[in-house]
């Protein structure tokens, strides 16, 4: 069982390698640069994680559990699934352009070796909640009957792309802008 201190070390730690990460890259952020960033020693580093690899899987799985949660947050079963859709969407790029150090982390580790590192059934339930929430959306007949790795992409891909560009600072997007980036993404999405 974990007690609270060792929660908040492991946090700490945690923590201190996104900041690294997002500084300098995962070749140039030593476990030594760590445990000082997060004011442990180093061994205690070990104590948590075997390896630099395992605490960078563990920071991917970790931030895409928290991100998960916050992007559905407030989200309501009840509602129809458009405005869930719109909420989902729309909480994507805000969340992202107010946390840019995660958005690059998930880019630089889904375009490295590390991915290959995670378990297909890590994958999978990291997936699951976006694929549950649009299988269910084709199933009723509200969305295309489209495979749900290729709608995912699409829905991921838009909001990434809006992300770089908001964060890339080359076009100030209002939120009227973004009301129509969500329109045009429904619109390809949507059951005719």
């Amino acid at each position: 069982m974990t007690n609270a201190k060792d929660f908040d070390k492991r946090e700490a730690i945690l923590q201190a390698m996104l900041e690294l990460i997002s500084k300098h890259g995962f070749h140039s952020s030593p476990m030594s640069e760590v445990a000082k960033k997060a004011n442990v020693a180093a061994g205690t580093i070990y104590h948590y994680f075997k390896s630099k690899d395992e605490l960078i899987c563990a920071l991917y799985v970790h931030k895409r559990e928290t991100t998960l949660q916050h992007i559905f947050k407030n989200d309501d079963p009840s509602k129809p699934f458009k405005d869930r859709f719109r909420h989902f969407y729309l909480q994507t790029i805000n969340y992202f352009t107010t946390n840019p150090k995660e958005f690059y982390f998930f880019e630089q580790f889904m375009n490295s070796p590390y991915y290959g590192m995670l378990k297909k059934e890590e994958i999978t339930r990291l997936e699951q909640p976006i694929y549950d929430f649009l299988r269910k959306a084709v199933f009723t007949q509200v969305l295309r009957d489209v495979p749900p790795k290729i709608l995912i992409a699409m829905v991921v891909g838009s909001a990434n792309a809006l992300i770089k560009l908001r964060l890339s600072g080359e076009f100030m997007m209002t939120s009227s802008d973004l009301e129509l980036a969500f329109f045009t993404c429904w619109d390809g999405i949507k059951r005719v």
